[in-house]
């Protein structure tokens, strides 16, 4: 491998994030932000197609290491964005803050700056909310960001009926974003008028033609460059997608922020020597600092095993597609501007909390019989049509913990995965109380008026038990695990004392100058409710406190 470029100049470098909008506000500060996969594609653009984005050329396409538990008739999987705007680009785009115990939590671990009362003005600051409802409460919204958020333009009215029901069962309708739950909510998302706003869309395609900033797609970062000497980060090493074999260096005179995920960040750091010693030494790697980097992986997963039928969509008939996509193309409306029913999300307390632990997802899937004779069911693979719901019960507080871990020094291989996910018992008491009250929206007025019902057949591997029986229920935790693909935690913010510390309160890699890591690897525990929107908040607050480190310094 040859070098055939070295750039120089740089103020700070930022691998794979949303940074770098804000960092390049300041026009003496050159910026490089270096993505291994490509430019977004137009079709992310469309909300319903969220689903078909995962598993495309824009997904990383992680799987787990086998385990002690099974997705059901699919490999468990971990998507990953590998394009601008990352994950936000593929994700279902829902706006969830997590509860303000959560952000308590984490300062009261000595994470000083980091309670639910130092983080909103960052949610805050970011925020377009475009739902003159919500963003009347001024005390938690605001409206101006670069991040449009808004409930979707179409519902249907399966939607209604899944947020009556809810309500039947005695959960308020609320905002959880402006103060927690329990309760119910037709929740928001990222987009702006039907179509989604990535972090891609909404912080970087409006600042990119900045003099200071410089966008390099195909670029993947294969090392960080640290001084073992006196272990200070001055640049990255990275091969183009495209031509493997020749390798460039790109010099910072400030700062790297890795801003991979919970996953690449973890593999990069380890690939730079910064990680667990035993791990380094088996691979060759120079050890530059000994920390947990990669340990306390969390995710949000429970149970599938609660599935409803909808017994009036039992037929799409032949070019009602087209129609359908003819009103998104002209109008931005109709089942393409939405998810389906994934817009309704519940939140409620298991006999093991004090807050919302469990968290409620309707997720739309097709079975044959959809689609007229003449039609494919395939076509239908969005979040446009649907003929059955899997009412998903979330462990939001997992105690379970996994690890990413490599064994391999080519950055191009996979890191592993062991997610390890399900495995306390408190964690399966927990998903067994989120099934039974799924299972209850089957008594609801709503649903019954509707039609709806709930799907009795027994699920492969759990035909032994009675179904709705505690036994049954716990078997479909184990065998039909879903995963909301929310990891977290693999570099853990904490205080000198906390011996599984990677980065501190300000995001600084703990014994590595001029190194931080901004994204939902830091959480020390993961929030309670999707990562969109946190992960976002942590974007703003990073810049803000690399901005405010060197204006001090530069005095």
């Amino acid at each position: 491998m040859k070098v055939l470029e070295i750039q120089r100049g740089v103020s700070y470098f930022i691998d794979e994030g949303s940074t770098e909008m804000k960092l390049s506000e300041v026009e003496e500060w050159k910026v490089l932000l270096l993505e291994a996969g490509g430019e977004e594609p137009d079709l992310s653009d469309v909300p319903a197609f969220a689903s078909v984005l995962k598993g495309s050329n824009i997904d990383r396409q992680y799987v787990p290491q086998n385990e002690n538990v099974s997705c059901g008739e699919r490999p468990c999987v971990m998507p990953r964005g590998i394009v601008l705007g990352g994950t936000s680009t593929i994700n279902a785009m829902l706006y969830i803050r997590g509860s303000p115990e959560d952000y308590d939590h984490w300062a009261e671990l000595g994470n000083e700056g980091w309670s639910f009362k130092d983080v909103l003005p960052y949610f805050k600051k970011s925020e377009n909310n475009l739902d003159d409802s919500i963003a009347a409460d001024k005390e938690h919204h605001a409206v101006g960001g670069y991040q449009s958020v808004a409930r979707f333009p179409y519902q249907g009215h399966h939607v209604i009926t899944l947020l009556e029901g809810f309500k039947d069962l005695g959960l308020k309708e609320i905002d959880y974003n402006a103060g927690g739950g329990p309760g119910v909510m037709l929740v928001q998302a990222t987009h702006e008028k039907g179509e989604r706003r990535s972090t891609n869309r909404a912080f970087l395609s409006p600042v990119r033609q900045r003099k200071n900033l410089k966008v390099i797609t195909g670029g993947i970062v294969t090392k960080i460059l640290i001084n073992p000497e006196n272990k200070t980060a001055y640049g990255v090493e990275y091969v183009s997608k495209t031509d493997g074999s020749t390798r460039y260096k790109a010099l910072v005179s400030k700062e790297v922020i890795v801003s991979a995920g919970a996953i690449n960040s973890p593999q990069l750091l380890m690939l730079s020597g910064v990680g667990p010693k035993d791990t380094l030494e088996k691979l060759g790697i120079k050890v530059i600092q000994d920390l947990k980097v990669g340990r306390n992986l969390q995710d949000h997963t429970g149970s599938s095993g609660v599935r409803y039928l909808l017994n009036d969509t039992c037929l799409i008939e032949k070019g009602q597609m087209e129609d359908d996509l003819g009103c998104y193309v002209v109008q931005k409306s109709g089942p393409f501007s939405a998810v389906g029913t994934l817009q309704v999300v519940a939140f409620d307390s298991s006999s093991h909390a004090d807050y919302p632990d469990i968290q409620f997802h309707a997720l739309p899937i097709v079975e044959p019989g959809l689609a007229a004779e003449d039609e494919s069911d395939d076509a239908f693979d969005s979040y446009a049509y649907y003929n059955k719901i899997i009412l998903h019960s979330t462990v939001l507080r997992p105690t379970s913990r996994g690890y990413v871990t490599i064994n391999s020094t080519d950055p191009l291989q996979p890191p592993l995965i062991y997610s390890n996910v399900i495995y306390s018992e408190r964690d399966v008491d927990i998903g067994v109380e989120g099934c039974k009250l799924a299972a209850r929206l089957a008594d609801t007025k709503a649903f019954k008026e509707a039609g709806i019902t709930l799907d009795r057949s027994p699920l492969a591997g759990c035909n032994e038990f009675e179904h709705g029986t505690d036994e049954y229920w716990k078997c479909t935790v184990r065998l039909w695990l879903l995963s909301l693909y929310h990891p977290a935690g693999t570099c853990k913010m904490g205080p000198p004392s906390d011996a599984e510390a990677v980065v501190n309160s300000e995001l600084k890699v703990y014994g590595v100058k001029g190194l931080r890591v901004a994204d939902a690897s830091i959480m020390p525990y993961v929030v309670s409710g999707n990562t969109n929107a946190p992960v976002i908040m942590i974007g703003e607050k990073c810049s803000d406190l690399i901005k405010e480190e060197w204006k001090r310094l530069e005095c």
